[in-house]
């Protein structure tokens, strides 16, 4: 990178800092509400319009907030849904210079065309159709313009005012906001990675290999055409799992497609420490030929063999209604070092039982809606409430749950939904052990499926 590169970098980042003062200037009122009443709904609200304002970073902040319960209020994790699917897609024009650049200014020749409209965009890269000039359909995954120049100006000024505020209201530290910053960097540096993103399909797609599942397949990644800032993918065709109908119409056995889609994922975890974190209905597909298909691999989660005997535990203890045996899965993921010993097991076990049965009498609803015959659809307030509640119950006995703990039991309740609507009466949580931890076909179903 030459000095001219340098400059452009320095005068951006100068102009995203004075553009950050003049949004939060405008919304002056925000601090007064801080100080007077942080937590209330207004003052969450307030900040997420000033989030939106600001754009990708801001953005990716607020769904860093919605995904973190119990580290922030619960009025600004329920107000930051809102920004878990709602961009804006970027000008063609602009996207057509990401691809000169990362693929050579006669890129076009590799393609016989590239939709300008996108399928979808979010808050870092945008998703367009295009044919390859060999035939094939694929999609290119394509991030927006400077997203990293502005990603590290914005986090740069995150964490300075991270830092004034703990100087300024030392009570701050006990929610970490600095340590936020810094993982929200980590997370977004992953997600502005497309090399690494084609690695964590290429690691799924070789345990796929491993365990000899042909039912369930990847996108495949076209490396000469892909970057950091591009990444270029065979296009799967089908419908979201929650599709009942389309389903039914690709696969003979809607409970069997689930079965084998929660196996798949759940074996991943146990064999391999890794699992896509982020399978909502979008990113889990019935393909056209009966076949599902994951999608999207830029949020992944791995845990290690300890946090895996703890899932294991509160996967049971669901699937049993033991809720001492949760109780203890959770105390034994207490992330505050030691603050697990001083909780009522008997009391938090308690708690934890009204919210599984609020869980449970919602899944009724639902499997009672799909008898009827009505089109359902997941709700991701819904499922963030429900996690919410796990999380809190939790943090009222003194627990802290890792942020990737909560995201687990998140893709759980997506599940649980899926299963609702394709397979009623089938828990998620009632699993048999039985996963082989060699190479070859290994097998883990729900129980009642045998």
């Amino acid at each position: 990178m030459g000095l001219v590169d340098d400059l452009k970098i320095s005068v951006s980042a100068a102009a995203r800092v004075a553009q950050t003062s003049i949004v939060f200037a405008r919304h002056a009122q925000f601090f007064t509400r801080v100080v007077s009443n942080p937590g209330a709904p207004e003052t969450a609200r307030e900040l997420r319009r000033i989030f939106e304002s600001l754009g990708a970073t801001y953005i990716k902040l607020g769904q860093f907030i919605a995904s973190a319960p119990g580290i922030f209020p619960d009025s600004y994790v329920t107000e930051m849904q809102s920004l878990l699917d709602r961009t804006t897609p970027v000008d063609f024009a602009d996207i057509e210079k990401v691809l000169a650049a990362d693929l050579g200014k006669d890129y076009r020749k590799h393609f016989r065309s590239i939709e300008e409209i996108p399928l979808a965009s979010a808050s870092i890269a945008q998703v367009h159709a295009a044919t390859l000039a060999t035939g094939e359909s694929v999609v290119l995954k394509i991030q927006r313009p400077n997203i990293e120049a502005k990603m590290d100006a914005d986090l740069g000024l995150m964490s300075f005012a991270a830092r004034l505020l703990e100087i300024l209201l030392p009570e701050t530290k006990r929610v970490g906001v600095t340590d936020v910053i810094h993982e929200l960097g980590r997370s977004m540096a992953d997600e502005t990675d497309f090399i690494q993103e084609a690695k964590n399909i290429a690691e799924f797609q070789k345990f796929l290999d491993d365990t000899e599942e042909a039912e369930v397949v990847t996108p495949r990644v076209v490396k000469q055409l892909s970057t950091k800032r591009v990444l270029t993918m065979s296009r799967l065709y089908g419908a979201p799992l929650t599709d009942l109908e389309v389903v039914r119409k690709y696969a003979r056995d809607p409970r069997a497609v689930l079965e084998k889609a929660l196996s798949t994922w759940f074996q991943s975890l146990a064999l391999v420490g890794f699992f896509h974190a982020d399978v909502h209905a979008g990113n889990l597909m019935i393909l056209e030929d009966g076949r599902i298909g994951f999608l999207d691999f830029g949020i992944v989660g791995r845990f290690s063999p300890k946090v895996f005997e703890s899932l294991w535990m509160l996967v049971q203890g669901v699937g049993e209604k033991d809720y001492r045996m949760i109780a203890r899965s959770l105390i034994g993921l207490d992330a505050t070092g030691g603050g697990g010993q001083k909780v009522e097991e008997e009391k938090f076990a308690a708690e934890l039982r009204a919210v599984f049965e609020q869980v449970n009498s919602f899944g009724k609803v639902v499997e009672k809606a799909v008898q009827r015959g009505e089109q359902i659809a997941v709700d991701e307030g819904d499922l963030n409430q429900m996690m919410l509640q796990i999380v809190g119950v939790a943090r009222d006995n003194g627990l802290k749950i890792p942020r990737e703990f909560a995201l687990l039991i998140k893709q759980f309740l997506y599940f649980d939904r899926y299963a609702q609507i394709l397979a009623p009466g089938m828990s998620v949580y009632s699993m048999n052990p039985d996963v082989q931890r060699t190479s070859g076909a290994a097998k883990l179903l729900p129980k009642n499926s045998r």
